[in-house]
């Protein structure tokens, strides 16, 4: 995958992004063909090549520059409890509903599974989870727990057409760990 800085090909790899995603919501990830995200972007099939080497590199990246975006909202709140962190998770995934259709309409919601768990090791995000643990290893499992309900939340959150409000969830996931709002 492309790492530079050139403005026109991080432009580029945006646009097959948003390209590969809006067909994953009119067919599945395996019957996209290269040639439809290139023809559906309005960029030269070479261009793919020269920045991607898969589509599944193509999600990782728009992960990538999801999360980052996520991390960065992350460090302008202050976030005491769980319960804030689950207020700005859902509230942030809402926002890209597109995206989390799209990987729940092509049993790719476990790709989000992962990069949650890559990326919410941060201790911005997840300082308040370090009661009670005693080293490393043991926060390794606490962040896996935590990420692991949120994206179930999510998921089902989806799968019933998002029948409670960001604020609902959150304040469920406070009743549920017995976390203070």
């Amino acid at each position: 995958m492309y790492k530079g800085n050139n403005p026109s090909a991080k432009r580029s790899q945006e646009w097959i992004a948003q390209s590969l995603i809006s067909l994953m919501l009119k067919k599945s990830f395996e019957q996209i063909t290269i040639k439809e995200i290139m023809e559906n972007s309005e960029l030269a099939r070479q261009t793919f090549y020269q920045l991607f080497d898969s589509k599944e590199d193509v999600l990782e990246y728009y992960m990538d520059i999801l999360f980052l975006d996520y991390l960065e909202r992350c460090n302008f709140k202050i976030i005491d409890n769980l319960c804030e962190a689950a207020k700005l998770f859902f509230q942030f995934f809402n926002e890209n509903t597109l995206f989390v259709e799209s990987l729940k309409q092509n049993n790719k919601t476990c790709i989000l599974q992962k990069k949650c768990q890559e990326y919410l090791q941060n201790d911005h995000f997840l300082k308040f989870i370090q009661t009670g643990v005693h080293n490393s290893e043991e926060k390794t499992f606490a962040s896996a727990f935590v990420t692991a309900g949120l994206i179930g939340m999510l998921v089902y959150w989806f799968d019933t057409d998002k029948s409670m409000s960001t604020e609902e969830l959150a304040r469920l996931v406070c009743r549920i760990t017995n976390t203070e709002e």
